[in-house]
């Protein structure tokens, strides 16, 4: 796991940024490769869950996506932390 930075950011986008567990990895989403990055969902099939790991420009990007959409809502769902799998490891 990677620390926070020292001086916690304070707008919302960044507090939101700034909540995730980062490690260095791949990103799903761009060609990132050897960067921090945070896991941000899975894809589910019938042979398994393969979690995405997102890094945090693409993090960004995506709640902002997230925020629009929301903006068009009438009920904003809670945005979480998923857990971490760890990544080589099977779960049970």
């Amino acid at each position: 796991m990677t620390e926070l930075p020292e001086h916690a950011p304070s707008d919302r986008m960044g507090v939101l940024i700034a909540a995730y567990e980062y490690e260095m990895g791949s990103c799903f989403r761009c060609p990132r490769k050897g960067v921090q990055v945070t896991r941000f969902g899975e894809i589910t099939s019938d042979e398994g869950e393969t979690p995405l790991y997102a890094c945090r420009e693409c993090v960004q990007e995506l709640l902002t996506m997230h925020e629009r959409a929301m903006e068009r809502m009438d009920t904003r769902p809670r945005i979480i932390q998923l857990p971490r799998a760890l990544r080589g490891v099977e779960a049970d």
